[in-house]
């Protein structure tokens, strides 16, 4: 079992190598990134559409509900509409992706305030950071352009942050096995 753990870093490495470069496209492409993740969000959503259509289809007489139909082939016309408006789908995830990080900026400020009065000396970073996030937000919901960078700057920190961390996984384990192999080397 040890073997089997030990025997792969390299495979860590090369992954944490890969997500690093492709955080590096995320960085330098914001528009095409938006576009990507808007052609995914079309295709789940047209999938989950006929997903439900078929299922419907397969169901029993009795199990059959008009309304699961109905809204099985909105959720496909809809699915449809976003993948053939590639700009309003984009628009649209920015819109959305803004709301949210407005909602999260206005509860910040709200918990930052709360903490102040608490506690005199605390939570002017909480504010601080919730009022950046609205300031960004207003600019995503407002700016397609922002709110593909914000987007893409957020996916690409994560990605970046994943690759690194298998980086030095993949290290620790290269490490962990000669120390190992030494050890329990030397004893044969």
């Amino acid at each position: 079992m040890l073997k089997l753990l030990f025997r792969r870093w390299w495979v860590l490495l090369i992954q944490g190598i890969l997500l690093i470069i492709l955080a590096i496209f995320i960085f330098n492409n914001p528009i095409n990134v938006l576009a990507g993740l808007s052609i995914w969000v079309g295709i789940l959503v047209l999938i989950a559409g006929i997903a439900g259509i078929l299922g419907w289809l397969s169901a029993e007489k009795e199990e059959k509900e008009s309304g699961s139909l109905l809204w099985s082939i909105v959720t496909v016309l809809f699915g449809i509409v976003l993948l053939s408006n590639l700009l309003a789908t984009m628009k649209a995830l920015t819109i959305l992706f803004g709301v949210w990080l407005l909602i999260g900026g206005i509860h910040l400020i709200r918990s930052g305030l709360a903490l102040r009065r608490e506690t005199s000396s605390s939570g002017l970073l909480i504010i601080i950071t919730g009022v950046l996030a609205v300031i960004i937000a207003l600019a995503t919901i407002f700016k397609i352009g922002t709110g593909a960078v914000t987007i893409s700057i957020l996916l690409g920190l994560q990605v970046l942050l994943i690759g690194l961390a298998l980086v030095i996984f993949s290290v620790a384990k290269k490490m962990l096995v000669g120390k190992m192999k030494d050890r329990f080397g030397s004893r044969n």
